[in-house]
């Protein structure tokens, strides 16, 4: 008997472990998948910590953001944090395969105090091995190089669910169907996307940057002007610059020399990243008072240079507009001991008030093909040109762009190009797009013309009383290569009917070499800067304070002028001009013995004779260029101007022999931290004896705004 408990014994324990092993076999087993992300930028957050409230082992994200966990006992709910970020938790589903996203957000000031009990703080360490191998890090040490650029631009729209029951919006219903919900805290809809690929070129010695935009594509527009500005935005934030230009303002960046000035740093990690030994610094602003970021950024072992860093715009910082605001680069070692970036992100987020629309501006910018210190890049700089848009630059096939662009795109992205082709079909879109249209250019397309400006359709003024004008001028499906124009224009009060007519006519494109003239037989009133309204628009009648008699007078005037520009930023114009006064005030001047007229011999009118030459230079000053016109976005470099005018007395009734000079300087100087500076200079000499209206009329400012070339309180 006792043998026989003794098996009974074995078998029943066989039997109990048969049955834990078997229910061990069928026991349930979940798989939690998922991604870890920056609320603001979409880059990843590495190494962040996944765990659960209650017991179960937890792990952390890749470098890329990415976790997977495997596990028997399902929790309620996943909980993820970060150095430096909010933490985040999130229920969970029953489901055995289940995929839990998270969007961090930064915390400007979390962290606990740090206590060094002895030495000094190793991030502080650390960081100032960066600062000394900036220069060797940086790729201004670099003689020279080349590198294939992908440029991508889009803009989406959040908080936009205001506008979906709005009658103006009904024909647009099937918009929202775009909106991408994959982001749980912030919809947003998806609106325009602009893809460019360009060659670029860097030499030292002279120093020269070139840009040569192989492609372009750009849901719902196609004009080189845009395609030139949205593809001259790659790398603009250089971080081994003591100051980084960002929305117009000048930022202290986390390796400046003097960044231990405005930073609190931490070493709170390190990891091994594509090969590089890096270590993990987090910066947050020491005060609220400088224009600071917060983030992180991974520093290689003994190069000490960058080989990441993700940050935003703190929250202290108020800029106009601007809700957020954040840059991530990521770096690659070229050359022993020399690194270049190889991938630019930055995400801006504008909000006018707290209930309108907000708008997500996404640059990235990739590098491939990098190619360092390679002789035969002089070449490329015969042409100056620094920025150079090819033939058929416009490419809109996607076999093309899934070939080329160096990463795919995101569904959201993908659904833009299909979404906007569908709008534009739509009759309300085409109506709202005229309307617009002549807003913005005052004309309206009618085939190969264009009628307006329709700001000058109706004005005010002591002369006219009232005045009606109407114009009309050829467009670029007339010609790309000239423009005519005519207007017509009548006063109620003088009754008397005044026209003109201008042209032009690109000799040479690229570089310009331009020939063209205008006629009129009118009233002039217009300013004497180019800040200020045309002479006849409805809008300056309403923003200026008072009514200068001295530009009250009716003229004759017919010119031709010749311009000449070169890529290095040097343009020169010539001209000749012959202008009839007859003032509409009391006026009269008395002549000498050296003019035209009779000495002695009391005149209200008079003309003016002459030709003149205008030098200008702006050293890299950037464009954007339409068909005919073109708008200047600055240069970092001064912008000199000389300009002469000599009277030809006698000549076709002109009545005065004068020279006329005069030399402008202008120039912007950052001075960190305080802000900026900037000076205009102005010098200036007329020999001769002239009537007022020929002479130097200082100018007051007869607007309402601020005028930065007018003294602002001559009355």
């Amino acid at each position: 008997m006792p043998d026989s408990k003794r098996v009974l014994q074995v078998l029943l324990w066989l039997w109990g472990g048969l049955l834990a092993a078997t229910e061990e076999v069928h026991a349930q087993q979940y798989t939690i998948q998922g991604q870890v992300l920056d609320i603001v930028n979409d880059e990843p957050v590495p190494f962040a910590n996944i765990y659960f409230n209650k017991g179960e082992a937890g792990t952390q994200t890749d470098f890329d953001g990415y976790y997977t966990l495997k596990l028997y006992n399902l929790p309620d709910s996943i909980i993820v944090s970060s150095l430096g970020y909010l933490s985040v938790a999130k229920q969970l589903s029953r489901n055995a395969k289940q995929t839990v996203n998270f969007k961090l957000e930064r915390s400007s000031y979390n962290l606990q105090e740090v206590v060094v009990v002895a030495g000094e703080n190793p991030a502080h360490i650390l960081h100032r091995k960066v600062v000394k191998n900036k220069q060797n890090n940086s790729i201004e040490s670099l003689e020279s190089y080349r590198y294939e650029s992908y440029n991508k631009l889009e803009i989406d729209f959040y908080d936009f669910e205001k506008l979906k029951d709005r009658k103006v919006m009904k024909p647009f219903q099937f918009v929202f169907d775009a909106v991408d919900s994959t982001s749980e805290e912030t919809p947003f809809l998806p609106a325009f996307l602009s893809e460019t690929l360009s060659d670029i070129y860097f030499r030292k010695t002279p120093k020269q940057q070139r840009e040569v935009i192989k492609a372009n594509r750009m849901s719902g527009i196609n004009n080189e002007s845009v395609t030139q500005l949205t593809s001259s935005m790659y790398q603009e934030v250089d971080i081994y610059d003591n100051w980084v230009d960002l929305l117009g303002k000048d930022f202290v960046s986390p390796i400046s020399d003097q960044a231990l000035n405005y930073y609190k740093m931490y070493l709170i990690d390190s990891a091994m990243i594509d090969g590089y030994w890096c270590y993990k610094l987090n910066f947050i602003p020491k005060n609220k008072g400088s224009f600071t970021f917060l983030g992180d950024m991974w520093i290689a072992d003994s190069t000490y240079a960058v080989k990441k860093i993700d940050m935003q715009v703190a929250d202290h910082v108020n800029i106009n507009f601007v809700d957020r605001s954040s840059v991530s680069q990521e770096f690659e070692e070229v050359t022993p001991g020399t690194w270049m970036i190889n991938k630019d992100k930055i995400v801006v987020k504008f909000k006018v008030t707290e209930n309108a629309v907000g708008m997500i501006g996404r640059k990235t910018t990739t590098h491939r093909d990098i190619l360092v210190n390679d002789p035969s890049i002089d070449t490329i700089f015969i042409d100056k040109s620094d920025i150079v848009v090819s033939e058929n630059v416009t490419v809109d096939s996607d076999t093309f762009w899934e070939a080329h662009r160096h990463e795919e795109l995101s569904n959201s992205e993908r659904g833009i190009y299909e979404m906007v082709d569908s709008v534009k079909r739509t009759k309300a879109f085409k109506t709202w797009w005229e309307i617009i249209e002549i807003v913005y250019s005052g004309y309206k397309d009618v085939g190969p013309v264009e009628f307006g400006p329709y700001g000058s359709l109706i004005s005010i003024n002591r002369v006219e009383l009232v005045r009606t004008s109407v114009g009309i001028r050829t467009n670029d499906k007339f010609s790309e290569r000239f423009r005519l124009g005519a207007y017509v224009a009548y006063g109620i009060r003088d009754k008397r009917i005044k026209y003109g007519f201008d042209g032009m006519v690109f000799l040479i494109k690229k570089p310009r070499l331009l020939l063209g003239g205008y006629y009129r037989h009118d009233l002039d009133l217009k300013a004497s800067d180019e800040t200020e309204f045309d002479q006849d628009n409805l809008l300056a009648n309403l923003v200026r304070r008072q009514r200068v008699p001295l530009k009250l007078n009716f003229m004759d005037q017919w010119r031709v002028y010749l311009e000449k520009e070169w890529p290095i930023g040097v343009s020169i114009r010539m001209g000749f001009s012959n202008d009839r006064y007859a003032p509409q005030f009391p006026y009269y001047f008395v002549p000498g013995p050296d003019d035209e007229y009779k000495e002695g011999e009391v005149r209200t009118d008079f003309v003016n004779t002459s030709v003149d030459f205008r030098l200008r230079f702006a050293f890299r000053e950037k464009f954007i260029e339409g068909t005919f016109n073109r708008v200047s976005l600055g240069t970092d470099f001064p912008t000199l101007i000389f300009k002469y005018q000599y009277g030809l007395q006698g000549v076709l009734d002109g009545g005065f022999t004068y020279h006329k000079f005069e030399v402008y300087f202008d120039h912007t100087v950052p001075i960190n931290p305080i802000g900026e500076f900037n000076y205009l200079l102005k010098f200036g000499k007329v020999i001769g004896r002239l009537p007022t209206q020929l002479l130097e009329v200082h100018p007051g400012n007869e607007t309402y705004f601020d005028n930065n070339i007018a003294f602002n309180l001559m009355n």
